[in-house]
C-alpha cells in the first residue's frame, strides 16, 4: 500500500474522502466511474467489482478479537454527525466522546476505506447471492464503526445474515429505523442478533421493534453494577470471546446490558452523574 507524496481531499456525494495511499485513491476511482452510470445501469461485473471493492475486517486483537466487521464510518454518517450536532451541548450523549470518530480523525486509510464500504452499501441493493462472495468468519459484527445511514444499507446488512447461515451476526445500531424497515420487508434472519446502542449515557433506550438488546454505557463502575444488581448483564469491557460472544448468540440473561464508560476523567464522570441525578436517574 504506496503512501502518497500529499494527501488528496476529494468529496464525493457529500463524502469526505481524505486519501492518503494509492490503493484507496484507485477504489475510490473505480467506485465513482460505477456509481456515475446510475445504479439502474449497472451490469452484473460492475456489482461484482463493487463487492470486491468492498473490505470486511477480521479483528487479531483488541476487543472484539476474533471477530469479521462490516463497518460503517462515523465521520461521514448523517445519522451520526444529526445526533453529535443535536448534542453537542449534552454532556450526556455517548457519541460526543465517539472513540470510532477520533480513531478517523487521525488514522485516514480507516476514514476513507470506512466511507468507501458506507457508500456501496448504501447505494446498491445487493442480492444474497451475490453477497456471499463477501469474506468473512463464522462471528460477524455489523457497525464495530459508523451506523446506519439509510434502508438500503440496512437491507444489505439483513441479507448478510441470510447470505451467511453458518454465521452468528451481531448487528448494532442507534438509528433503529432503516433497520426495523428492511425487517419489515425482509424478515429477520434467525442467525441475527439486534443490539440497540443507548444515545445517552446512564438511561437505557425503548426497546425497538425486533431488536433483541438494549447496550448502555454507565457513568462509573458503580452505576454499571448498580445496573446489574438491577437485573442487566454485564459487558464491562471484557473481551467479546471471554464472554463467549453472547450478543452474538443472542445469550443474555436480560434484554439490557450495561458496560462502563472509559477514556474519560473524573471531572466529566461528575457532570454527568449530576446531569443524571437532575433528571432523577437513579
Amino acid at each position: 500500500m504506496a503512501k502518497k507524496t500529499e494527501i488528496v481531499k476529494i468529496n464525493y456525494r457529500g463524502l469526505n474522502f481524505i486519501i492518503d495511499n494509492d490503493k484507496i485513491e484507485k477504489d475510490l476511482n473505480v467506485v465513482m466511474s460505477i456509481l456515475d452510470k446510475g445504479v439502474e445501469n449497472l451490469t452484473a461485473v460492475d456489482r461484482f467489482t463493487l463487492l470486491n471493492v468492498y473490505k470486511t475486517s477480521y479483528h487479531t486483537d483488541g476487543k472484539i478479537e476474533g471477530v469479521t466487521s462490516l463497518d460503517s464510518t462515523a465521520s461521514n454518517c448523517e445519522f451520526c454527525k444529526a445526533i453529535r450536532k443535536a448534542n453537542e451541548n449534552n454532556p450526556l450523549c455517548i457519541c460526543n466522546g465517539c472513540y470510532d470518530l477520533q480513531q478517523e480523525s487521525y488514522r485516514l486509510s480507516t476514514l476513507s476505506r470506512h466511507t468507501l464500504n458506507m457508500l456501496i452499501m448504501s447505494t446498491v441493493e445487493f442480492t444474497i447471492d451475490e453477497l456471499k462472495m463477501l469474506t468473512v468468519t463464522p462471528i460477524i459484527r455489523i457497525n464495530s464503526s459508523g451506523d446506519t445511514p439509510n434502508l438500503i444499507y440496512a437491507k444489505n446488512m439483513i441479507n448478510v445474515a441470510y447470505a451467511f447461515p453458518f454465521a452468528n451476526v451481531g448487528y448494532w445500531a442507534k438509528n433503529t429505523a432503516p433497520v426495523i424497515k428492511a425487517c419489515d420487508e425482509l424478515g429477520k434472519p434467525s442467525n441475527l442478533t439486534l443490539i440497540q446502542s443507548s444515545c445517552m449515557i446512564g438511561i437505557p433506550a425503548t426497546k425497538a421493534k425486533y431488536f433483541d438488546f438494549v447496550f448502555t454505557v454507565y457513568p462509573d463502575k458503580e452505576a454499571t453494577e448498580k445496573a446489574i444488581a438491577a437485573g442487566a448483564s454485564s459487558c464491562n469491557g471484557k473481551k467479546c470471546k471471554d464472554c463467549k460472544y453472547k450478543c452474538y448468540f443472542a445469550n443474555h440473561e436480560s434484554e439490557n446490558i450495561a458496560e462502563v464508560l472509559r477514556g474519560v476523567n473524573k471531572a466529566k464522570v461528575t457532570t454527568i452523574k449530576n446531569l443524571l441525578k437532575e433528571k432523577g436517574v437513579k
